[in-house]
């Protein structure tokens, strides 16, 4: 499968850290003025978008557990989509490497609109695509949740960047679908993003913060919000 990184094969520039800072609604307003006081002047490069994902795994949930258990080596499959645009879709395969992620992607042309939440509709996404990659992948995998919000973007810096999520909310698609989408009783996190290089650098710049930084995971998150 192609598209399976590993830390040997894929270019060790390619991977980032994420540090993530989930934050009460009230503390959302002091974060950026926190950033100021360290010398941190966020700029937004582009608009706000909404962001739609559907999260895949298999029967027995492995990339969950996976990602439960903290094991260092594990992988998140996803399609994604934004703005409520389904004409096109982004395959996501995010593999993580003990602290550090790689993710390849695969734009998905998807003019008919089928529903990538559905076995079908990937199905269908997925029958004429010239590479049979994603097809490999998802066709042993379920659709199991789909999460929605809405997401800020940020420069600190030439290599730093940072997002902010809000308005999230997961809807289980496994192993049957659900009509309504339950809220994150998480307000908004905060997500700093950089090369792996960079991390030191980004540790120092951040640790004055008074927030917690800690992982969050929006599948792991989601599995437990819509689980019975």
């Amino acid at each position: 499968m192609p598209l399976v990184a590993s830390k040997s094969n894929a270019a060790l520039d390619k991977y980032r850290y994420e540090l993530k800072v989930p934050l009460e609604k009230s503390q959302s307003v002091e974060f950026k003025q926190h950033l100021r006081q360290l010398g941190l002047h966020p700029v937004s490069p582009y608009p706000p978008r909404r962001i739609n994902s559907v999260y895949f795994d298999s029967h027995d949930l492995n990339d969950y557990m996976d990602n439960v258990s903290g094991i260092a080596d594990r992988q998140k499959t996803r399609i994604r989509w934004y703005d409520g645009d389904l004409s096109q879709l982004t395959f996501e395969l995010k593999i993580k490497k003990n602290k550090a992620s790689y993710k390849e992607l695969l734009k998905l042309e998807n003019p008919k609109l089928y529903d990538p939440c559905t076995h079908e509709g990937v199905r269908s996404i997925i029958t004429n695509h010239k590479s049979n990659s994603e097809s490999l992948i998802l066709k042993t995998l379920d659709p199991v949740i789909e999460v929605e919000y809405d997401r800020e973007y940020f420069l600190l810096g030439k290599e730093l960047r940072m997002t902010l999520d809000t308005n999230q909310k997961f809807r289980k698609l496994y192993p049957f679908p659900s009509q309504r989408m339950q809220r994150s009783p998480v307000y908004c996190v905060a997500e700093f993003k950089f090369p792996a290089e960079k991390l030191s650098m980004m540790k120092s710049m951040v640790r004055n913060i008074p927030f917690r930084i800690f992982r969050h995971s929006k599948y792991v998150i989601g599995m437990d919000v819509i689980a019975p």
